[in-house]
């Protein structure tokens, strides 16, 4: 977790403890005072909030879209800080410009090919049959913009190599050494919650299960689009995209008949969405453009 530039934590635990799902905009009903509480606290005895994925109730409420009101089916996943006890709209930054950044900061990592200065990161490949060493830098930016996310996309690129290739020589070690079990047994619980963090390509994912019974009782994953295309939340805070197209100069020349969007657009797909198709321009009255059908097994023959 990264605010105003500075490292607040990188405990999972705080992580995870803090997380909040905010509706403001959203299709849905609250659950605040309604639904069940599934988990009060967790195994370390930390108080788990109401509106954490583990309580989370969802009710849609379909309703014609209303930008003074609500607007989207996205809900908006905060991050509650522990000491101002602002809830925080987090910029996954389309992954690698985020995890670079907190990599960069953090300090801890240290494989050989791949190193954290507190300030950058450095990158290092090994010659191959065509091409020499190689050396990189990715350096924190003095912005967050649209050219930065896609910077340091091309970066990663590299970092994913380099992690890699230092994976693939743990891996023949282990294989060296006899040990070559790649799973463990294991027997669902009658009663658990279990939470995983995980980067994807996109930024930071979790999924957040209570178990009862031997049987999910309720569950909820957030992938990183929740994170970066969420709403206005209920204390009016927007979510990172629209907190990035904010202020953006337009110099498309198209009239408001032909408007495409493209600046606004470019700036949204830079976080790499999983939903580019649910990127929408809104552009006053509606008209019917085509009407498609697609069978499900194929045109019959």
């Amino acid at each position: 977790m990264i605010v105003d530039g500075k490292v607040v934590t990188h405990d999972l635990v705080d992580i995870n403890v803090n997380m909040r799902i905010l509706l403001g905009s959203s299709y849905y009903d609250d659950w605040e005072d309604q639904g069940e509480t599934f988990v009060s606290r967790d195994p370390l005895g930390n108080p788990i909030d109401r509106r954490h994925p583990w309580n989370q109730t969802t009710t849609p409420r379909p309703q014609k879209r209303d930008f003074q009101g609500n607007y989207t089916w996205v809900m908006s996943p905060r991050w509650r800080h522990p000491q101002t006890g602002e809830h925080l709209a987090l910029d996954t930054g389309g992954g690698p410009i985020a995890r670079l950044w907190s990599t960069a900061l953090a300090g801890l990592v240290d494989i050989g090919y791949v190193k954290a200065t507190g300030q950058s990161v450095k990158m290092y490949l090994p010659k191959t049959a065509l091409l020499p060493e190689v050396e990189l830098e990715w350096k924190i930016p003095k912005w967050s913009n649209a050219i930065e996310r896609d910077r340091a996309r091309t970066y990663f690129q590299v970092y994913a190599a380099a992690c890699a290739l230092y994976f693939a020589e743990q891996a023949m070690k282990e294989l060296y050494a006899g040990r070559n079990r790649t799973w463990s047994d294991f027997e669902v619980p009658d009663e658990a919650i279990g939470c995983g963090f995980h980067e994807a390509v996109r930024g930071v994912l979790s999924h957040h299960v209570v178990i009862r019974d031997g049987k999910i009782a309720n569950y909820h994953p957030y992938p990183p689009t929740p994170w970066n295309a969420s709403p206005r939340d209920i204390y009016g805070t927007p979510g990172p995209y629209e907190d990035a197209v904010q202020n953006t100069p337009i110099f498309e020349e198209n009239g408001p008949d032909k408007f495409k969007g493209i600046d606004i657009m470019r700036t949204v797909r830079s976080f790499d969405p999983c939903l580019p198709c649910g990127v929408h321009m809104f552009l006053g009255n509606g008209r019917l453009l085509d009407v498609r059908h697609t069978p499900m097994f194929g045109v019959p023959r």
